[in-house]
């Protein structure tokens, strides 16, 4: 059971302004032995951002790597700078106020490491802070899974795919709006076969008044778009379907009927040490069908060490 070699994945981390939390999202991030490096792409922040990330570059050994944007950027383009600074075949993304949970990153490397056939998976997506009211409308769960299937915060990818996808589109009119990631990453899940481990442990997301999350669930339980998404849907539209063209053309994991795989841990001690530490064998179930686009279907079982 030894598949899943370590430092098999580089940790792309878009930051601006984040002083007050950058740290403790790094620190998440270089906890699991799967991270390679912590690639922080700092989008011209004014506050002491760059003076606390490179205060850890100093302690990290060399797994934590700042780049400095003088002009700011917005997130998709801070994002393809990672990518391109990146040399693992996986990548993942975290925000530089969200925290992955102890062994999160090794349960995204083992289901891309049992599945061939995945280009990417997505990790648990866990609120932080949210209004409890919020939380205990009817409509929540419904609200928030469609948030888990959007933000890029609980991605595994292989490099290759978004390569082949040309990274996040960098159009102007996500510079408005954002949604450069759901572009993205809805194209990949039209195409390819895609996982997910939403029991297992996964990324807490901070929520914050001004973040797309918070934007999307109330959106969602409201019905009311903020102003101007609307006449700019088909636009947005257009790009993804240049993506999913993209991928088609270069990606041999594009397939003709692409489905969504829920991705089960079995969790067992690790031996011979005594101690509770425990590694995952990966073992799929399928999802309740959703919707039209979200299928379901059975894999087969493999267990190994990450």
């Amino acid at each position: 059971m030894t598949e899943t070699a370590p430092s098999r994945l580089d940790v792309v981390m878009p930051v601006r302004n984040a002083a007050a939390t950058v740290t403790e999202s790094i620190l998440s991030a270089l906890a699991s032995p799967c991270c390679h490096r912590v690639l922080v792409i700092d989008d011209a922040s004014e506050d002491a951002t760059v003076e606390t990330v490179e205060a850890l570059t100093s302690q990290a050994g060399g797994r934590v790597v700042l780049t400095r944007l003088t002009e700011n950027g917005g997130p998709g383009y801070a994002r393809n700078i990672g990518i391109a600074l990146s040399q693992t075949d996986l990548v993942a993304f975290l925000d530089a106020d969200d925290v992955y949970e102890s062994q999160a990153l090794e349960v995204g490397v083992a289901s891309l490491d049992t599945f061939k056939d995945f280009a990417l998976v997505r990790l648990a997506l866990k609120p932080v802070g949210l209004n409890p009211l919020i939380m205990n409308h009817p409509g929540f769960h419904d609200a928030w899974t469609r948030v888990t299937f959007t933000v890029p915060g609980n991605v595994v990818v292989r490099r290759s795919v978004l390569i082949d996808a040309g990274g996040f589109p960098e159009d102007e009119l996500f510079r408005r709006h954002g949604g450069e990631d759901v572009a993205l990453l809805q194209a990949i899940r039209r195409t390819c076969h895609i996982g997910t481990t939403f029991t297992e442990p996964g990324v807490r997301y901070r929520i914050r008044p001004d973040c797309a999350a918070l934007r999307l669930v109330q959106s969602h339980l409201t019905g009311v778009r903020p102003p101007g998404v609307a006449d700019d849907l088909p636009k947005a539209e257009a790009i993804t379907r240049r993506i999913m063209q993209r991928l088609r053309l270069l990606n041999p994991l594009v397939c003709p009927h692409p489905t969504v795989v829920s991705v089960h841990a079995n969790w067992a001690p690790v031996e011979p040490s005594p101690s509770p530490e425990r590694e995952p064998t990966i073992e799929p179930a399928p999802i309740a069908q959703r919707s039209n686009r979200l299928t379901s279907r059975k894999r087969s079982t493999k267990s190994f060490a990450p």
